[in-house]
């Protein structure tokens, strides 16, 4: 009786293969499950220096060069992600690339929205940009600081140059959207929903933006990519025993799925004056704690990159920007990236070649 299902018990080789693959494929769904509660920190040591409502003010030391004393604030975006984007990893960290030119380095990490600071807006943040300014400076003693803006971080440093010309030099502004009419784009594109669709989000916050709607937002601009192929690579990398794309994904995850949330009215005017209205090229439209914003007060050295790849702002809107100051042409530098938006502002690539060219461009202008 037994002899007849002899055939369908496995040879030992089989279930060592079949324990094997079951053991992947629990780690495969670990890895998301995971992944629904991310944690994300800095990898490079530091210290806080300032803190004021949603503003951390962190100063990362020198410590390849401890006398450093040109400092560089680093302005990352309000997205609705960790602001650790300027120093992802060891490997990926725009602090380091810095660091190895010889610059003292601050990030002004925007802290998640509680119901206290539901009603910040652009002026509020403009305001605890100039708080951050004026800690460096009184640190330091420098009177001009290089100002470093990422994405939405990009069109704040634009507007508080504009403000205060006199504190900043040089501005770099990286994959930063400014002129929206410049270039289609798909969250131009969402942009276009009726005012009331953004309130609601915003309502149902009690008054905060949650940065999960904002996840959406971008996943649903790319949806093959966050809701199939990252899945297969993983699976195949799980299944291959390839360590270190599975590091690479898991970190990722960790720093993409991990959300916080802004002020609504400040979510709800960039919705209205950058993306709707496309204010920041209409000189005198925007007026921020009692000043008229007007980018043609932007007179010092800018260097502006892009993505070849990106969809967020298209070259064209980054770019945009030489037309709207006073800075003259041969002191406005352009640096095309081959990457999308995030390789842009923090990919391997980007860091070792354009922001290392950035830093070689700024021995030059500055």
């Amino acid at each position: 009786m037994l002899n007849a299902y002899k055939n369908l018990i496995p040879e030992p080789d089989l279930w060592e293969e079949m324990l094997t693959d079951y053991h992947k494929v629990l780690r495969y769904y670990r890895i998301i499950a995971d992944s629904l509660n991310p944690q994300t920190t800095w990898c490079t040591p530091n210290d806080i220096i300032y803190e004021h409502q949603t503003l951390c003010l962190r100063h990362f030391p020198n410590r390849e060069e401890p006398q450093a004393t040109r400092p560089v604030l680093i302005l990352p975006p309000q997205a609705g992600h960790h602001s650790n984007i300027a120093d992802y990893s060891p490997a990926q960290s725009l602090v380091r690339v810095f660091h190895r030119y010889g610059y003292d380095v601050y990030v002004a990490q925007w802290l998640s929205a509680t119901m206290e600071y539901k009603d910040l807006g652009i002026e509020d943040y403009i305001r605890l940009t100039d708080e951050a300014v004026e800690t460096i400076r009184k640190k330091t003693g420098i009177y001009r600081i290089h100002l470093v803006g990422q994405c939405q971080g990009g069109w704040q440093a634009a507007i508080y140059t504009a403000l205060h010309q006199e504190k900043i030099s040089p501005l770099i502004p990286a994959a930063a959207p400014i002129d929206m009419e410049a270039a289609e784009s798909p969250i131009v594109d969402n942009a276009g929903m009726p005012m009331s669709f953004f309130q609601a989000m915003v309502a149902s916050g009690g008054g905060l933006m949650d940065g999960r709607y904002m996840l959406m937002g971008f996943k649903n601009m790319q949806p093959d990519e966050h809701y199939a192929r990252k899945y297969r690579r993983l699976w195949k990398w799980v299944m291959n025993d390839e360590e270190e794309y599975i590091k690479r994904h898991i970190r990722f995850e960790n720093w993409y799925e991990y959300t916080q949330k802004l002020p609504g009215r400040f979510y709800l005017e960039i919705i209205k004056n950058i993306f709707k209205e496309n204010n920041l090229t209409r000189p005198g439209v925007m007026r921020l704690n009692g000043q008229s914003l007007d980018l043609r007060n932007i007179d010092c050295p800018v260097i502006i990159l892009a993505g070849t790849r990106d969809h967020i702002p298209p070259p064209a809107q980054a770019f945009a920007l030489k037309h709207y100051i006073s800075t003259p042409g041969e002191n406005v530098i352009e640096v095309l990236t081959g990457g999308g938006h995030i390789g842009t502002l923090m990919g391997t690539e980007a860091l070792r070649e354009d922001w290392t060219k950035v830093n070689e461009v700024l021995k030059l202008v500055i």
